[in-house]
């Protein structure tokens, strides 16, 4: 099914990021990485981050903390926050996604109080998985451009270690 096709990209609101990545790893190794804190960990650090830690209770209900320490450049700690709001392994992550003390970026005072969701989905592709994911209540296209170079980078990273 080609993206334009996919029903997660055909009615993607205004206010929402799309990205899409295919990753020679198995959909179980893909799904793990995104669900054991130490795997998590390995692969999810934004450029411009020197470490991260990852709390991750994945479970509906369940809350996830992740810890990224920023460089020297713009030195400091931010923590991205949320609850998993549907968990169906290995095919689908539905989160909240905001930020505490969030990188001062300029332009996106709005990081503070972002209340936003992320729907992930993991689908076979042979021997590959392809990641597929849906970032929506993006109000700004500051906040948009961010956001996805945010997703683009740390799946980039991701295609490292799976």
């Amino acid at each position: 099914m080609s993206a334009p096709d996919r029903p997660e990209t055909k009615f993607a609101p205004a206010t929402a990021v799309h990205v899409t990545r295919e990753l020679p790893a198995s959909r179980a190794d893909v799904f793990r990485a995104w669900t054991e804190p130490d795997l998590f960990a390995r692969w999810f650090t934004p450029p411009g981050n020197s470490s991260v830690s990852a709390e991750l209770d994945v479970r509906p209900g369940g809350s996830y903390r992740i810890t990224l320490k920023r460089t020297q450049l713009v030195p400091g700690t931010s923590h991205i926050v949320g609850r998993y709001l549907q968990v169906e392994p290995p095919e689908r992550l539905v989160f909240t996604f905001g930020w505490q003390e969030p990188p001062p970026v300029p332009g996106l005072g709005d990081l503070e109080s972002l209340d936003s969701r992320v729907t992930v989905r993991f689908a076979e592709r042979g021997e590959a998985t392809e990641i597929s994911i849906l970032h929506e209540r993006l109000d700004t296209a500051e906040l948009q451009a961010f956001h996805r170079w945010g997703w683009e980078t740390t799946l980039e990273q991701l295609a490292r270690v799976a």
